[in-house]
């Protein structure tokens, strides 16, 4: 039963006349006509009684207004109880490297809708993150590479760049040298999209990866701590390396790659989702303070 159909109901009894609840509801009176038949159809009893162009409220009408008016009433405490749920906005990324990147739309997020928490779970596999919404686990997901599958749908949210770094410590030890290949180096695990840019810039090493590493923060750090030279987003390392705490091999081509956002093209996102969706498509106008 469509709760309009009560409504309706509601306004022919007040009115005694449907003509006039056709005026005030901004229907036809053929659809006025057809809601109140349905409701008595789904009743098994006459709400109204004609009489010539009269309409008359039989005791069941009489009756059914009590039930009506309350149900209404639930309805709206409802819809505004659930308007004003916090929620969850749940998301798999694929690497806690484009937790660099989301920052900025998430904090943007956070100022325009303040009950709504934002859920991240790093998946160790990038294949884990369009399962997981399929699945229904994940309401978004954050991967690095664009993904041709049915159910998904998805747009470019950042574009970006690798650059190799070395700590100035660990170039020192190696005379400066601008041949990558002279120092340890650090790499990522076989199979993800950093190692993929890394093999298909270097080629065939001189020396086998001291260390391989998940992720991109992690390699950083090692870095930073004199380990050895590698790969990261250049947005992640642009202040290091403008403060002297890093040094760019610029003789080293940078591969790009790009931040993709997917979802459940069959799902009906909420409406915080879909605001999150917004800011990261860079089409919110609203201005925060």
């Amino acid at each position: 039963m469509d709760i309009q159909f009560l409504k309706t109901f509601l306004m022919v009894a007040k009115l005694g006349n449907m003509t006039q609840a056709a005026e005030q509801l901004n229907f036809s009176q053929p659809a006025i006509t057809g809601q109140i038949r349905a409701l008595e159809q789904d009743f098994g009893v006459m709400l109204f009684d004609r009489v010539g162009k009269k309409l008359f409220i039989t005791d069941a009408g009489r009756e059914l207004i009590d039930y009506a008016e309350k149900l209404l009433t639930t309805y709206d405490e409802a819809q505004k109880a659930l308007s004003a749920h916090p929620g969850n906005i749940k998301i798999g990324i694929s690497t806690t490297t484009v937790n660099y990147i989301l920052a900025p739309y998430l904090q943007m997020f956070q100022q325009q809708v303040p009950q709504c928490s934002v859920t991240m779970e790093m998946c160790s596999h990038a294949a884990t993150v369009p399962k997981g919404i399929a699945e229904n686990r994940f309401d978004l997901g954050i991967i690095q590479k664009e993904l041709s599958l049915d159910y998904l749908t998805g747009f470019e949210v950042f574009k970006e760049q690798l650059v190799w770094v070395v700590h100035p410590k660990v170039a020192e030890k190696f005379n400066h040298s601008t041949d990558i290949l002279d120092y340890p180096l650090l790499d990522y695990k076989v199979g993800g999209l950093f190692r993929t840019l890394y093999e298909k810039t270097l080629g065939r090493k001189k020396n086998e990866p001291s260390i391989v590493y998940n992720d991109a923060e992690a390699m950083k750090n090692s870095i930073l701590q004199g380990l050895g030279c590698g790969a990261l987003p250049l947005n992640m390392v642009k202040k290091l390396l403008a403060d002297g705490s890093l040094i760019e091999f610029t003789n080293v081509p940078r591969p790009d790659f790009s931040v993709w956002v997917v979802y459940h093209k069959e799902k009906k996102l909420s409406r915080a989702a879909m605001k999150l969706i917004t800011i990261l498509k860079g089409e919110d106008s609203t201005t925060t303070e």
